[in-house]
């Protein structure tokens, strides 16, 4: 019998989609495009500014030219649509009617032989604007009084508060009564885009047979998609197919952003009966898709003169934009307002707000990059007030085995929490008492650190994956998902996962993925779940399979107890008889014979949770910890910082493939050294000024340290084979150990991101003003 050599989880396995993506043999969504003749193309007109009542359109001239197919504007939508879509609400028009609350909302759409037919036919629809006041700052919407923005929602009605959330856990007035050392202080994060390669595109292609429609398009969450469509596509849920076609970049943004080129594409199909290709230009990103959400955190931390924190009292206003989307930010901010850290007492309540900016959506992290950077400055805050150093403050306050966040949340080791081992290998990695020679010259160093946790999941109910396992008569295996390959690895892991459940070799394994016709619901390809969630299913599905084939092996073949059959590469053999052994495959047309079933259905579920009487809840069934460390030098004659070393440690649980877990953090890594020191959008009365990677900076080779990863695995009792979630965890606290290490730097502490040049100088300036301001007023009081 063939065994094999060792467990594959735990192997440095090559992503399945590796060479092809790199040799351009990968067909994206537009390289399908170029070679189909029989599609049209579409265009979108979006507004001129952020906020207006649309007075009249006239696309009479649009129409007339010769080669367009069809021009729509909200009048003409299919009868029995909503103009209306959107993951949880149906609340972004395809078409605005009445008026415009952002860039991104499309006036008229038209459809057309050819771009260049397209391009010129949109250029002459007239549109008549009544421009209307743009609030671009959601705390002033937050206190005027309701309809500013919406009339009407389907969900907020006249509020312009999208979703609030709070806690009040202990007596936080008594706390900070008694507190020794209270920090109170205001942190600001930025708007910023997710800059995926990619454009949003899509290519939808009715169904004249059976009347529905089918949408190719880079998706997070294929099913999600037909409930997001259904309405205003006017079809049921059920005549609508998503297909994913392979994604270049998404980081949560097309959890939405698809969505959006799928209802101009999709109703332009419905209404020509032919295929239409829509594919936003470069700019259209930037100014109408989803993007991280800009926060403004108060944040008030009480301790004792030890150095233990007491109690947080937070509050938080979230830049929504225009359109609810996916409205877990004030959840998200609220769980992590107190990081990774034993805090008995806490009042903690986020808003998201709109305005009239492009909707806030899911962007890696979900509202815990930000809710972290608040804490974690603090933390170095805290540590300066006591003359402590900050790992030393952090090992005081870390979460262990039993110890509860501040939401009451216990963490439980049997789940993972290597937080403190992360912490230390950290430390020694930075080398962290060396001397730091920041007083040499105008180039100062420093270093800085700081901790952070990630739930696993959404930490809400329901929250489960569902799989389709099929086993074929040659003893190959499909396996149904719905989740999607966006670059993570998700094809490698459930291969090695389903070949490890399964007792088949790796190469046995094909996942078919991201195909409503071919998977069951399941939840989006976000919040870090897939690995945990699918990962589970995969395993169930797996189990009852390898179950039901080992029963007929044992009673139809070798005559056996159950109990004596195993399977294992690729043979199913009797234990400790290797001469009673036979091909999978042999089992399996064996069991198709007799009628039994080649296919199931895996299922798993995290716990639920549920608020208790005292206000505390449990949110997530297990989270990834990490630490960060990063040393920087700041020339404080042009306020570059120069990012010289960049060590992250995550506890993964367990890491099915090694290769891919490294990806991931040093991704994430990169993702939030731009968001610390250079990406942010400027928006101005409701328009977006930089929208171009001219003027909106990402991270390029050069600006970028060599990246150092440490795994490691403190095995999570719900996770396959221990495995915790890895996709979002590294971007979490990169900003702030960037932040806290100008501070190591520099002595200024500066509480907004990103350390740009003009702000790093300006914060440096401020000290030396205070300092002349002074000293001005001491000579004149000697005179």
């Amino acid at each position: 019998m063939m065994k094999k050599d060792s467990s594959l989880i735990g192997q440095r396995m090559v992503k399945p989609d590796t060479a092809a993506k790199v040799t351009g043999e990968a067909k994206f969504t537009a390289d399908i495009a170029v070679h189909r003749t029989d599609l049209l193309y579409a265009k979108a007109l979006f507004p001129p500014f952020g906020h207006g009542r649309i007075v009249s359109i006239d696309t009479s001239e649009a129409e007339a030219v010769e080669g367009v197919e069809a021009v729509m504007t909200a009048k003409d939508l299919p009868p029995g649509s909503s103009n209306g879509y959107g993951l949880d609400e149906h609340d972004k028009p395809v078409l605005a009617a009445k008026k415009v609350v952002y860039e991104g909302d499309a006036v008229a759409i038209l459809a057309a032989r050819d771009l260049k037919t397209a391009e010129e036919a949109v250029s002459l629809i007239k549109v008549e604007y009544e421009p209307l006041p743009a609030y671009d700052d959601p705390r002033e919407v937050f206190k005027r009084e309701a309809g500013l923005i919406h009339e009407k929602h389907p969900y907020s009605g006249n509020s312009n508060i999208s979703y609030s959330a709070e806690i009040d856990h202990g007596d936080i007035e008594k706390v900070f009564a008694k507190a020794d050392v209270i920090l109170d202080n205001y942190f600001e994060t930025p708007m910023v885009d997710h800059a995926y390669l990619e454009p949003d595109v899509c290519i939808a292609e009715p169904d004249p047979v059976q009347g529905g429609i089918t949408i190719y398009s880079p998706q997070h969450n294929v099913q999600g998609a037909k409930k997001a469509l259904c309405g205003v596509l006017g079809l049921p849920q059920s005549k609508i197919r998503i297909i994913s076609t392979i994604v270049g970049g998404a980081f949560g943004g097309k959890e939405d952003s698809t969505f959006d080129v799928s209802a101009i594409a999709g109703v332009l199909a419905l209404k020509t009966g032919k295929p239409v290709f829509y594919e936003e230009t470069r700019e259209e990103v930037f100014r109408t898709t989803g993007k991280r959400h800009a926060t403004f955190l108060h944040h008030r931390l009480a301790a004792d003169k030890t150095g233990r924190i007491l109690g947080i009292d937070v509050f938080n206003i979230i830049d929504k934009g225009a359109y609810q989307s996916v409205d877990a930010i004030p959840d998200r901010t609220l769980l992590y307002a107190g990081g990774p850290y034993k805090i008995s007492s806490s009042r903690v309540s986020a808003h998201s707000v709109y305005t009239n900016h492009p909707y806030g959506c899911a962007f890696r992290g979900l509202g815990a990059p930000q809710a972290h950077f608040a804490i974690e400055c603090q933390m170095d805050m805290l540590a300066h007030e006591l003359s402590m150093d900050p790992i030393e403050l952090r090992l005081k306050n870390i979460v262990r085995d039993g110890d509860a966040i501040h939401t009451g949340q216990v963490m439980l080791g049997e789940r993972g929490v290597g937080l403190e081992e992360c912490l230390l290998k950290v430390r020694d990695a930075l080398k962290w008492d060396d001397k730091r020679g920041r007083q040499d010259g105008t180039k100062k160093l420093g270093k800085g650190v700081a901790c952070f946790m990630y739930g696993i999941g959404t930490g809400s109910s329901p929250d489960g994956a569902h799989c389709i396992v099929q086993v074929q008569r040659d003893g190959s295996v499909n396996i149904g998902v719905s989740s999607n390959e966006l670059g993570q690895g998700l094809l490698v892991a459930m291969k090695q996962i389903a070949a490890e459940a399964l007792g088949v070799t790796a190469d046995k394994v094909y996942v078919d993925y991201s195909d409503t016709s071919s998977s069951l619901e399941a939840g989006a390809t976000v919040s870090s779940r897939t690995t945990t969630l699918m990962g589970n299913a995969v395993i169930a599905g797996c189990k009852t399979l390898k179950e039901r084939f080992s029963k007929h092996a044992a009673d139809e073949i070798f005559k056996v107890g159950t109990a004596s059959v195993d399977i294992d590469g690729n043979m199913v053999y009797v234990k400790g008889r290797p001469e009673l052994s036979v091909p999978l495959g042999t089992v399996v047309t064996s069991a198709y014979k007799a009628q039994v079933p080649l296919s199931a259905i895996g299922s798993w579920f995290p716990p639920r949770v549920y608020p208790r009487s005292d206000n505390t809840h449990d949110q997530m069934h297990a989270f990834t910890f990490g630490a960060c460390g990063v040393e920087l030098a700041v020339d404080t004659e042009s306020g570059e910082l120069t990012i010289l070393r960049c060590v992250l440690a995550c506890d993964v649980g367990k890491a099915i493939n090694p290769s891919t877990v490294e990806g991931q953090m040093e991704g994430g890594m990169a993702q939030g050294i731009g968001w610390g020191i250079m990406e942010e959008h400027f928006m101005e009365n409701g328009r977006m000024k930089n929208h171009t990677y001219h003027d909106f900076l990402i991270p390029t080779a050069l600006d970028l340290p060599n990246l150092e990863t440490i795994i490691v695995e403190h095995p999570n009792a719900l996770g396959p084979y221990g495995a915790k979630g890895i996709g979002e965890p590294p971007i979490v606290g990169i900003a702030p150990a960037i932040r806290n290490a100008f501070f190591d730097a520099t002595g200024v502490f500066i509480n907004s991101i990103p350390l740009t040049p003009v702000r790093v100088m300006a914060a440096l300036k401020k000290p030396l003003e205070g300092k002349e301001r002074k000293e001005e007023r001491s000579e004149g009081e000697l005179c």
